[in-house]
C-alpha cells in the first residue's frame, strides 16, 4: 500500500524522505499465466454489474508489468461479434501504452490511449474515468491527463464479471504487480487524482465502492492462509484471488518501490540481517540481526499502539495478549517488520 499520512508510518517497512518520495509497502503479483481477482457481478447494479445506477465511475491502481502474460490490467468487457459491452483496461507490450475503451451503441469500442510507457519495469499509477451524464471517457498515467473521448452512450451488459489482472472474455492474464487499486462511483478529479495516488485514502470516502489496500500477505514468504483480496470499504466486494500460488515472488504478496526513489536492492540492505522470528507467532516473538538494545512499538492494524518497550538480540518479546491477526513492529531507527499472531 502506499502512504504518507504521519500517523501511518508505522506500518511501512520503511520511511523515505523528500517531496516527491512514497513509501514501501506490500502490494499482489499475479503470474501472467492463470492469476486473477474477479468482481462477481450477481446482484451487482452499478459497474460490477448491468449498472442500472447509470453510475460514473473511476478505476484507479499502482501496476508494475512484469513483461509476460496478457494485456488486460481490469476488465469487464465482451463481445459476442454482434454485440459489445463494458469496458477494459489495458497494456500494449510492445509500446508500454496504456488503452481505456467502452462499449458504445454503435456496437463499436470507443478507446482512449496514452503516450506514457509503463513496460519499463517501475511503478506506475493508472487512473480511468467515465461521466456518464456527458459520455467523457478520460485517461490518466502517473496523475498526467493522457486522452479524453466524448459523447459516448455507454453499453455495459452484465455477460461477464470484472476482473483484476485479467479478462474473462478473451481468457488472458496480465502478469504484474498491483497496489492501491480503487473503484469509484464518482468522478475523480486531474487534482484529486494526483493528490489521491501518493497516499492512503479513507476507506468510507464518498463514492469508493472498493478498495484493495493489497497489504494481507507477507512478501516471499507463504501466504496459504489467505485467500482474498480486503475490500477496505466495507461494501463486500472481496477479490478472491484464482489460482494464485501465495508462495515465492510472484503469485503472491511482494514490496511495492515509489519510482525514483527506492529500488528492491535498496529495501533489502536496509532489512538485511534483521529477522523477526517465529513468524507467524502463537506468544512470543524475537528479533535476530539487533547490535544494541532498541525501543519498540507494536501497532494493529488500525494503526493503534497495543505494545510498547525494549528488547535486545534474540530476546522473548511476549504477544500472549494480542489477539489474532496481522501487526507491525516498529523499532526506534523506524525499521519496521510486519508479523502474524495465530
Amino acid at each position: 500500500m502506499r502512504k504518507n499520512y504521519i500517523f501511518l508510518l508505522a506500518f511501512l517497512t520503511i520511511c523515505v524522505v523528500g517531496a516527491e518520495a512514497q513509501t514501501l509497502g506490500y502490494a499482489i503479483c499475479f503470474d501472467g499465466v492463470n492469476d486473477f481477482a474477479p468482481v462477481y457481478r450477481s446482484s451487482e447494479t452499478g459497474i460490477f454489474g448491468t449498472n442500472a445506477n447509470n453510475d460514473s465511475f473511476t478505476i484507479e491502481f499502482w501496476v508494475k508489468d512484469n513483461g509476460n502474460g496478457g494485456k488486460h490490467m481490469y476488465s469487464k468487457h465482451y463481445d459476442s461479434g454482434t454485440a459489445k459491452e463494458g469496458y477494459f483496461i489495458e497494456r500494449d507490450a510492445t509500446s508500454g501504452f496504456v488503452t481505456a475503451g467502452i462499449a458504445n451503441n454503435t456496437n463499436n469500442w470507443t478507446t482512449v490511449t496514452g503516450t506514457r510507457a509503463i513496460n519499463d519495469g517501475n511503478w506506475h499509477h493508472v487512473a480511468v474515468t467515465f461521466d456518464i451524464t456527458i459520455g467523457r471517457l478520460m485517461l490518466y498515467v502517473d496523475g498526467h491527463w493522457e486522452a479524453t473521448a466524448n459523447g459516448i452512450t455507454p453499453v455495459f451488459g452484465n455477460t461477464v464479471d470484472a476482473r483484476l489482472s485479467s479478462s474473462e472474455h478473451e481468457n488472458t492474464f496480465f502478469g504484474g504487480a498491483f497496489d492501491e487499486v480503487r473503484v469509484w462511483n464518482t468522478i475523480r478529479t486531474a487534482s484529486e487524482i494526483n493528490i489521491g495516488m501518493n497516499m492512503e485514502v479513507a476507506t468510507n470516502s464518498t463514492g469508493l465502492v472498493q478498495y484493495f489496500k493489497c497489504n494481507e500477505g507477507i512478501p516471499d514468504t507463504d501466504n496459504w492462509i489467505l485467500y482474498q483480496l480486503v475490500d477496505h470499504t466495507g461494501n463486500g466486494r472481496p477479490g478472491d484471488l484464482w489460482n494464485v500460488f501465495r508462495l515465492g515472488t510472484c503469485s503472491n504478496w511482494v514490496h511495492t518501490v515509489s519510482d525514483s526513489v527506492l529500488s528492491t536492492e535498496t529495501f533489502e540492505a536496509l532489512t538485511e540481517g534483521l529477522t523477526l522470528y517465529p513468524n507467524p507467532a502463537n506468544s512470543i516473538i524475537k528479533i535476530n540481526g539487533l547490535r544494541t538494545t532498541v525501543d519498540y512499538q507494536i501497532y494493529n492494524m488500525l494503526g493503534a499502539v497495543v505494545k510498547t518497550g525494549n528488547t535486545t538480540n534474540n530476546e522473548v518479546i511476549s504477544i500472549d495478549n494480542l489477539r489474532n491477526g496481522m501487526y507491525f513492529l516498529k523499532l526506534s531507527d523506524n525499521r519496521t517488520i510486519k508479523f502474524i499472531k495465530r
